[in-house]
C-alpha cells in the first residue's frame, strides 16, 4: 500500500511538473523549400500579432497587419511572405533595447504538427525558421489570423 500512495505522489509530482515546462520559441533552422506562386493561397492578419519568448519578455516578434502571400513550400510547410518586413525587439529593464526588420514571414504547417507555425527571415536567398508558434497559435485563428485555404 505504501508503494502505491508513493508511486501517486511520484506520478502526481511529475505530471504536474511538464506543465511547467516552457517551450523555446526562438531558434535558428535553416530549411530548404522550393519557390511557388499561388494568389488563391493566403494568410491574413488584420491587426498584426506579437509573440513574447517567455512570461519575463526579454525577446518580441510582431508580424504585421496585412495579406501573407504564398511564396514557398517544402514537405511540411507553406512559407507565406509578409507584406513588411517582421519586426524583432529586445528588452531589459522593461525598456526596448534593440529593434530590426528583417524581410520573412509566416511558416503554416500543411497538415497536424506539434509545431504548427513559425517566423522565417530570408538570408542570402536562404529561409531560416526563427520563431516557433506553438499550440497557441493554431486557438488563434479566426481572431489573429484567417487562412483562405
Amino acid at each position: 500500500m505504501k508503494r502505491i500512495i508513493l508511486l501517486f505522489f511520484i506520478t502526481l509530482v511529475l505530471l504536474t511538473g511538464c506543465g511547467a515546462v516552457q517551450l523555446n520559441s526562438i531558434t535558428r533552422e535553416a530549411r530548404t523549400a522550393q519557390n511557388v506562386t499561388d494568389a488563391t493561397k493566403f494568410v491574413t492578419v488584420p491587426e498584426g500579432m506579437v509573440w513574447y519568448d517567455s512570461p519575463q519578455r526579454a525577446h518580441a516578434l510582431r508580424f504585421p497587419p496585412g495579406h501573407y502571400t504564398l511564396e514557398a513550400e517544402d514537405a511540411d510547410y507553406w512559407y507565406l511572405r509578409s507584406p513588411a518586413p517582421l519586426e524583432f525587439r529586445d528588452f531589459a529593464g522593461g525598456q526596448t533595447t534593440d529593434t530590426r526588420n528583417v524581410p520573412g514571414g509566416l511558416m503554416l504547417a500543411k497538415r497536424f504538427s506539434m509545431l504548427p507555425g513559425a517566423g522565417y527571415i530570408k538570408e542570402n536567398g536562404q529561409r531560416i525558421m526563427v520563431w516557433k508558434l506553438w499550440g497557441e497559435f493554431l486557438q488563434l485563428e479566426g481572431k489573429a489570423w484567417k487562412r483562405n485555404f
